[in-house]
């Protein structure tokens, strides 16, 4: 279904089968924020008019199937747990996990410049609980986020712990005073793509541009390789 936002007039395109039917549901619009009502309670009354069609049709034909089988499935769907069902394959997505508000304004600025929808979570929490619906291509997480304990932070934990076969596809930044932008070996014991100290944050286009220039490469000879050898 496409969709346009009533304050930008931005278009989306969300799939069918994630809007509940017969139900008002909402979203954020991810180029301005602003709220997007969808009610498809009257394409439910046309739905089951539909289904009651085919009931009668089945019934007189000594069909098995009920009405049932021509229904939607209408469960509940919280689309601010799933932010980005709706984007284009193309779409960019990035997660910015920081607590500090000008650091925080400081990273966004540069990220919507690189055309990434942005996801801020307010948590821990709601962090994991999105990262459940939606693989961002893009993760920044200042080590205390959330935790004073930087040893301890439980997004770095998720992600060290997800499957390869997904984690690779995630670009992971480490925000951290504790290390030098760039520290490769930092990054290894860390788990994460790269460091980046946070008084290189205005910065941080150049590097990031340039860190996942250095993973794609990497992959590439790595996919090469795994053909080659007959693993994927």
């Amino acid at each position: 279904m496409e969709i346009k936002c009533p304050q930008c007039q931005s278009k989306l395109n969300i799939p069918d089968e994630k809007i509940p039917m017969g139900k008002v549901s909402s979203l954020k619009c991810p180029k301005c924020s602003s709220k997007i009502t969808i009610d498809l309670r009257r394409e439910a009354d046309k739905s089951e008019e539909t289904q009651n069609e085919n009931q009668s049709v089945l019934s007189a034909n000594g069909g098995q199937k009920n009405a049932d089988d021509f229904g939607v499935d209408e469960e509940a769907y919280d689309a601010s747990e799933r932010p980005f069902d709706f984007l284009e394959e193309e779409g960019k997505t990035a997660m910015v996990c920081e607590n500090d508000p000008d650091r925080l304004a400081k990273i966004k600025e540069i990220l919507q410049i690189m055309e990434y929808h942005i996801t801020e979570p307010e948590g821990v929490r709601e962090a994991l609980r999105k990262m459940r619906y939606h693989t961002y291509d893009v993760v920044l997480v200042n080590e205390t986020f959330d935790d004073s304990d930087p040893d301890a932070n439980g997004i770095l934990v998720y992600l060290e712990r997800m499957s390869m076969e997904i984690r690779r596809n995630i670009y992971v930044v480490l925000i951290s005073n504790r290390f030098k932008t760039m520290d490769y070996m930092s990054a290894f014991l860390k788990s994460v793509n790269m460091t980046i100290n946070p008084k290189d944050i205005d910065s941080l286009d150049q590097i990031l541009t340039r860190g996942i220039n250095e993973r794609d490469l990497f992959y590439d000879v790595y996919k090469e390789s795994a053909k080659k050898f007959g693993k994927a």
